[in-house]
């Protein structure tokens, strides 16, 4: 379900993007334990394609701009971005509800978690000088790189689930939509 209101479209696109600037400038909970990929996520379910993709630019650009980059930037932000734009498109092809919605967005996370992993160590093993510009030095980039994402999938499906559970509290009717929700999983 897409949010049809440009009023409510604003209204969640400036609250996705203050939770992950908040998360990721003042309260940061971690490596790689990340709020980037649910605003990203939610944006694409809930208000569009092109807006995904501007609110993820947005939470990049404005948090580096704080935070500094290194010269993998391109990789970083490239490794958020693809993603925005593929989702938007899933997201507009798929009308679902509840659990089924709950699915496909936690396996999207799971999905651009590996995209960042595999895109963002390959850009430190092709511009950093850490690893020797070898087979033997990007596996070494790939292994050295699991700690991080171990977080950011343990980040993904816990905060996806739970935003996607929010959204749909706050969109659906309130006494049809925990039926649903519920009936849902026990159908699966």
């Amino acid at each position: 379900m897409e949010i049809y209101k440009a009023g409510m479209k604003k209204i969640l696109f400036i609250t996705l993007f203050i939770l992950a600037f908040i998360e990721r400038v003042v309260f940061d909970l971690g490596p790689n334990t990340e709020l980037v990929t649910l605003a990203m996520i939610l944006g694409a379910a809930y208000i569009g394609r092109k807006e995904s993709f501007w609110l993820t630019l947005t939470i990049m650009a404005a948090t580096d701009l704080i935070l500094g980059n290194t010269n993998i930037f391109i990789f970083t932000w490239t490794g958020f971005l693809v993603p925005a734009l593929v989702l938007g498109t899933v997201f507009k092809r798929k009308v679902l509800q509840g659990a089924k919605k709950f699915g496909l967005g936690t396996v999207s996370g799971v999905g651009v978690n590996l995209f960042f992993y595999f895109w963002t160590n390959f850009g430190v093993w092709l511009l950093g000088s850490m690893y020797p510009k070898t087979i033997a030095g990007l596996a070494s980039s790939y292994i050295n790189a699991l700690p991080f994402l171990k977080m950011q999938l343990i980040s993904t499906l816990f905060f996806v689930p739970i935003g996607f559970f929010i959204m749909e509290t706050l969109l659906a009717p309130k006494k049809s939509f925990t039926k649903r929700f519920l009936l849902s999983l026990v159908r699966q």
